[in-house]
């Protein structure tokens, strides 16, 4: 059977949203897909303009670490010829990739490990890079998980791609479209949420309700536009209570899934839940900040008075913000730093609040994520174990013989995989503080959370096996493992001067101290260049795996 391009699908998919919409009225669609990036075609990138630098190369290094899955030589080189803003909205003009349309060109949709080679197919080659790495960020914050859930893998690839979809779009459109989401509906349980029922035993389930607030949203105490939390007698003032987590439950009763007959059926996880008034509690509900839910209203209707009290909370921005600027920039920004996000997040300048592009702009050209540690002295993150593997593949074009990334099981190989969190708060939480210096001083460092014995040791086994086994050229590798291509490396390591320069330029940004360099460069200097099984080989290896092991990498800064 010839199989369907994209643009193909799409126009199906209308024609057949078309005609269910005359058919069932009752049935809420879900958007359709955006123009996809082909993954099995070759990509398609920006042109780079014969032009001087605009940006130098550390510089592009640097903020595409930010705003990527890791700098790459063809994006350095690209972006170095124009402004950073300009490629910020270069990136916003592109069409999202998705995932859902590339995992149905797979032979099996719902397996995972295609799920799995698909995010990083799209995390490594597709040109949407924004798209995708903010996608990333907000899949950290609204998090929806496979483990021990029974969301089947297609799903996961349907709510991925709302957030790819509607990155760039408004707060409260996301807020909207992950709320009415099958996959969270089950993974928080608002789908099949039914009103009370004393004699059945059956009460509104306020899974959702409460983490919608804390987790998605407000948060749980009271903050200041810059983040800080807002103090009565000494003591913080709560965001909610039990009772508005209880009334927000049974605001949030009545649905089920979008081709729904009747409550308890369904299965099509492509199209937002659709209510079922009989299941839906109707009466009076106060909620947060005392704002009243009329009696008799519909479920719709109620829930769009509970989503823009959320939406309007003068919590939202600074929370929000912060969690954004700490997914992509810093652990630690400063209080200054979240209230100019938290302004844009409250008025783009144009009178319309919660516009993404306005946030993400704000969050990635701020001048304290352009000055780093000179604007901010905690200023940095440590890099997630996926977003080193990424970066590795990226640097130096990391693929299989077909094409393919087909690295299966990250989540036992280096203890983190996408949608794969152990529970609804992530792989670590934002005010996560390890041990010591770090908490006795009141900062946070949220990824050292997976930072154990443990996970250091498989992490930093398998980031050595990747590089020293795992490249073109190696005569014992297979057809279907990720090489990554270290010729140019091999060409530089005649001089370890010009090799430990280049590594710390494509990978740090120029961060490596100077002293850090010295040793290095002496070390590299001691292999042999001439050895088994080529010149320049184990120099190569050696100096990419001490770069991208050490702290001065690992810490991005």
């Amino acid at each position: 059977m010839k199989s369907l391009t994209c643009h193909q699908v799409a126009a199906k998919t209308l024609r057949l949203g078309t005609l269910l919409g005359i058919l069932l009225p009752g049935i809420a669609l879900a958007d359709l897909p955006a123009d996809c990036y082909d993954p099995m075609a070759t990509p398609v990138y920006p042109s780079t303009a014969e032009i001087p630098s605009v940006t130098p190369q550390a510089t592009a290094v640097r903020f595409l670490n930010m705003a990527t899955f890791g700098a790459m030589p063809r994006d350095v080189n690209h972006l170095s010829k124009m402004t950073l803003p300009e490629w910020i909205n270069e990136q916003y003009r592109m069409d999202a990739s998705c995932h859902l349309a590339a995992l149905n060109q797979t032979q099996n949709n719902n397996q995972r490990e295609n799920r799995m080679e698909i995010w990083f197919r799209h995390a490594m080659t597709t040109p949407d890079q924004l798209h995708q790495h903010v996608a990333f960020a907000l899949s950290e914050i609204f998090v929806v998980s496979d483990v021990g859930s029974g969301i089947p893998t297609n799903a996961m690839a349907v709510y991925y791609d709302i957030l790819v979809r509607n990155a760039f779009g408004n707060f409260r459109d996301i807020l909207e479209r992950v709320t009415l989401s099958p996959a969270m509906g089950r993974y928080l349980s608002m789908l099949h949420n039914q009103k009370a029922n004393r004699k059945l035993g059956i009460r509104a389930d306020e899974n959702y309700a409460r983490e919608v607030m804390q987790l998605f949203t407000i948060g749980l105490v009271q903050l200041s536009p810059s983040g800080v939390p807002l103090l009565q007698g000494g003591n913080t003032i709560p965001t909610y209570s039990q009772t508005d987590v209880e009334n927000s439950a049974k605001t949030l009763t009545g649905w089920s899934f979008g081709n729904s007959w009747s409550f308890f059926d369904g299965d099509d996880w492509r199209i937002s839940m659709k209510p079922f008034e009989g299941y839906h509690d109707r009466t009076l509900k106060t909620i947060l900040d005392n704002i009243v839910i009329p009696e008799k209203g519909l479920a719709a209707a109620d829930l769009k008075i509970l989503l823009d009290t959320l939406f309007n909370h003068p919590n939202v921005g600074p929370f929000i913000g912060r969690r954004l600027i700490q997914r992509l920039v810093t652990s630690n920004p400063s209080p200054d730093y979240i209230r100019r996000v938290a302004r844009k997040f409250d008025d783009n300048g144009k009178g319309v609040r919660g516009d993404m592009k306005a946030v993400i702009k704000a969050v990635l050209l701020d001048p304290e994520a352009l000055e780093g540690t000179r604007a901010n002295v905690n200023f940095g993150k440590l890099r997630e174990p996926l977003l080193v593997l990424t970066h590795l593949w990226r640097a130096f074009d990391g693929h299989s013989a077909d094409g393919t990334i087909r690295y299966y099981y990250p989540d036992s190989s280096i203890g983190q995989a996408p949608l794969s969190a152990p529970s609804v708060f992530n792989f670590f939480r934002p005010d996560f503080a390890p041990s010591g210096t770090i908490k006795n001083r009141g900062f946070f460092a949220p990824e050292f959370q997976l930072v154990n014995d443990a996970n250091n040791t498989r992490f930093y086994n398998e980031l050595f096996g990747l590089i020293n086994w795992r490249y073109k050229g190696n005569p014992y590798t297979n057809p279907f493992d990720i090489l990554i291509n270290i010729n140019n490396l091999k060409t530089r390591a005649r001089s370890p001067t010009d090799l430990v320069a280049y590594l710390n330029l494509i990978l740090t940004g120029n961060k490596l101290p100077a002293d850090v360099k010295t040793v290095l460069i002496n070390y590299v200097r001691s292999i042999a260049y001439i050895s088994y099984p080529e010149k320049g080989v184990n120099r190569a290896l050696e100096a990419l795996y001490l770069v991208m092991s050490s702290p001065h990498y690992l810490i991005q800064r």
